[in-house]
């Protein structure tokens, strides 16, 4: 199996002969090395520097190298990182103490050339192999939260989020507010340019939500032509006031698309908490929809807040644009 990359290998031990031997093996095998005699060094390599396989020996001038794999191993979860452990000490209760304290691989003492030339060629398959394996899951995560089309959050990470962020909310009695924005008459855009357009205009809708809203706001496709923004801190009147500017953008913007500029317009409802109408994530969707379903019927290109559910902390009213 190739392995392309080049390896950093932390080699701790403090014996000189050792350091030079391994030192040599993994060098002609192309990586780089990093060196320490002791605990304490060996430490602040590891906690410093990004490597890859750690070879530590368990007789140190100022303590167990057990200590030090231990260190080395605990939260490791976002790449694969391989320890060896090289002792004179080899029956089986020191070998098992090693491997308890999250060594890969335990070896004895004195060293065979040869045969470590060999087991560190398969080391090194082990880690390449973890890591893309890491990598590939990292991207079925991502992927699994991100909507195709527009690389915003999608529906399923909407889902989640606004649960947790309002149980935080809750329990700390902070503000969070919902925007609910669906184009308007986009069927009409299908229908006469085609989905190919149609998907532009999604794109390119998405592109300008995500530059007016704030990097802790949370963006998503929730559905067709349906957009959500969950704004994290903020209370009904500046979130009116946030929905009032998108709309407006969405207006006055040419979207570029296959078929030449278009111009759209787009409908926000607006809830937000506190509010003792709102007793759940769910029904803050629920009054955002409200809304949202009054300003399509009020007109179309204007925002609207649910009346049914008016927070206790603004009496402010959201600004509507003529259709």
């Amino acid at each position: 199996m190739p392995t392309p990359e080049t390896f950093v290998v932390a080699v701790i031990d403090d014996d000189p002969g050792v350091v030079r031997l391994l030192s040599a093996i993994v060098q002609r095998g192309g990586d780089h090395v990093l060196e320490a005699g002791s605990v304490a060094a060996g430490e602040r390599l590891l906690r410093e520097y990004p490597w890859d396989i750690a070879i530590i020996d368990r007789k140190l001038p100022d303590g167990d190298g057990i200590d030090l794999c231990r260190m080395a191993t605990r939260g490791l979860s976002d790449t694969h990182r391989y320890v060896t452990i090289l002792s004179g000490m080899q029956d089986h209760e020191e070998v098992m103490r090693g491997f308890e304290a999250g060594a890969d691989e335990y070896l004895g003492k004195p060293i065979d050339p040869a045969e470590f030339a060999a087991r560190l060629r398969a080391i090194r398959r082990a880690v390449w192999t973890q890591n893309q394996l890491l990598l590939r899951l990292a991207q079925l995560e991502q992927l699994s939260v991100i909507d195709g089309l527009t690389q915003v959050y999608n529906r399923r990470f909407f889902d989640t989020e606004i649960r947790r962020l309002f149980e935080l909310s809750i329990r700390h009695q902070r503000s969070l507010a919902l925007l609910m924005l669906d184009l308007d008459l986009f069927k009409d855009v299908n229908d006469t340019h085609g989905h190919r357009v149609g998907d532009q205009v999604l794109v390119e809708i998405s592109t300008l939500i995500a530059q007016e809203i704030r990097s802790s706001d949370i963006l998503a496709r929730y559905g067709g032509e349906e957009f959500a923004v969950l704004l994290q801190e903020s209370e009904a009147g500046a979130a009116c006031a946030l929905a009032e500017r998108l709309r407006a953008v969405i207006e006055q913007t040419a979207l570029e698309t296959p078929a030449g500029p278009l111009h759209l317009t787009v409908s926000v409802g607006v809830a937000a908490i506190p509010s003792i109408a709102i007793d759940s994530s769910a029904r803050l969707v629920e009054s955002a929809d409200r809304a949202l379903y009054r300003a399509k019927t009020e007109g179309r290109n204007r925002v609207a807040v649910d009346r049914s559910a008016r927070t206790s902390s603004t009496n402010s009213q959201p600004r509507a644009a003529s259709s």
